[in-house]
C-alpha cells in the first residue's frame, strides 16, 4: 500500500512539474484582453504590432471577440505590397521538445483579398539572433472562428520561439483589401521522451499488480 502511494505521489508531482513548465512557457494576454504594444523589446510577456504604416492596421478590437471582450484585429484596405500582424516571444524553451502554436481566426471579408502567414521563428536569446523559423502556414479564415494549429520542434541552439500571425498584399489579388480577426491564441510544449518514459517506468509496477 505505501509503495502504491509513493508511485502515485511520484507520478503526480512529476505530472504538476511539467504543468508548471509549460504554464510558465504559455502565451500572455492570450485573448488579448489587454493592449497590445508596438515599443520594441522586451517581447516576452507581451503581443508586439507591427504594419506597413497608413492603410494597415494591427490593434486590439472589441468587434468580433471569441472569448472575452476583445480580439485582435488585422486590417489592410486596398494598399498594395503591405502587411499588419503581431509576435510574441516564448522563453526558456529546450531544444528537441514538441511545441504546438494554435489560434482560432476569422474574416468578415468577402472574398479576403489578401494573404496570411502564421509561422515559429526560433530565436537564440543570449545572441539576440534567429536561428531558424518554420515555413509559412498560409490558411484561410473562414466566416466563422475556426482553430489552427502549427505544430514543430524546437532547433538546436534555440531557447525562444517567436509566434507570428500576419497578413501580407504581396500577391496579384485585385483590391489588396481584407479584415482578419484572431483570438485565444496557446502555444504548448509537450513532454520530453525522458518525462514520459520516467512516468511509464513509475507506473509499470501498479501496471503489474493490477494484472495479477
Amino acid at each position: 500500500m505505501k509503495k502504491t502511494l509513493v508511485l502515485f505521489a511520484s507520478i503526480a508531482t512529476l505530472s504538476l512539474m511539467w504543468s508548471n513548465l509549460a504554464a510558465a512557457q504559455g502565451v500572455a494576454n492570450a485573448s488579448f484582453e489587454d493592449p497590445i504594444t508596438a515599443d520594441g523589446a522586451p517581447f516576452v510577456g507581451f503581443w508586439e504590432a507591427f504594419s506597413a504604416g497608413a492603410g494597415a492596421i494591427s490593434a486590439n478590437s472589441t468587434e468580433m471577440p471569441r472569448t472575452g471582450a476583445q480580439s485582435l484585429l488585422l486590417e489592410i484596405d486596398n494598399v498594395d505590397n503591405s502587411f499588419a500582424g503581431a509576435f510574441q516571444d516564448i522563453p526558456n524553451l529546450t531544444p528537441g521538445t514538441s511545441v504546438t502554436y494554435s489560434l482560432w481566426h476569422k474574416s468578415t471579408s468577402n472574398p479576403l483579398d489578401l494573404g496570411t502567414e502564421v509561422r515559429i521563428e526560433w530565436r537564440d536569446s543570449v545572441g539576440n539572433v534567429e536561428i531558424s523559423r518554420t515555413a509559412n502556414s498560409t490558411p484561410v479564415p473562414s466566416s466563422d472562428y475556426t482553430e489552427f494549429s502549427l505544430s514543430s520542434v524546437v532547433p538546436a541552439g534555440a531557447d525562444t520561439a517567436r509566434i507570428v500571425y500576419a497578413i501580407q498584399t504581396f500577391g496579384p489579388e485585385p483590391t489588396n483589401s481584407g479584415s482578419v480577426y484572431i483570438d485565444d491564441v496557446s502555444f504548448v510544449p509537450e513532454p520530453s521522451a525522458g518525462i514520459m518514459s520516467l512516468v511509464a517506468l513509475l507506473a509499470m509496477p501498479m501496471l503489474r499488480r493490477r494484472s495479477r
